[in-house]
């Protein structure tokens, strides 16, 4: 594995809270196993747009119906 590789590793473990003895192995394994084809980054969707319509319908989720 490469600087990036473990960068990316150890920066997954901290957002995780994962640091025990074999979690850093695992994560390693996993990033490299979820890679494109082609070994970039899958593209993720920002969260800056969304396909969610917005929260409205849940405002009234839990109000007694009269």
């Amino acid at each position: 594995y490469g600087h990036t590789d473990l960068d990316r590793a150890l920066g997954t473990a901290a957002l995780a809270g994962r640091f025990g003895e074999a979690d850093l192995a695992s994560i390693l394994a996993h990033h490299r196993q979820h890679r494109e084809p082609d070994g970039t980054e899958p593209i993720r969707a920002s969260e800056d747009h969304s396909l969610q319509a917005g929260t409205r319908a849940w405002a009234e989720f839990g109000k007694e119906i009269p």
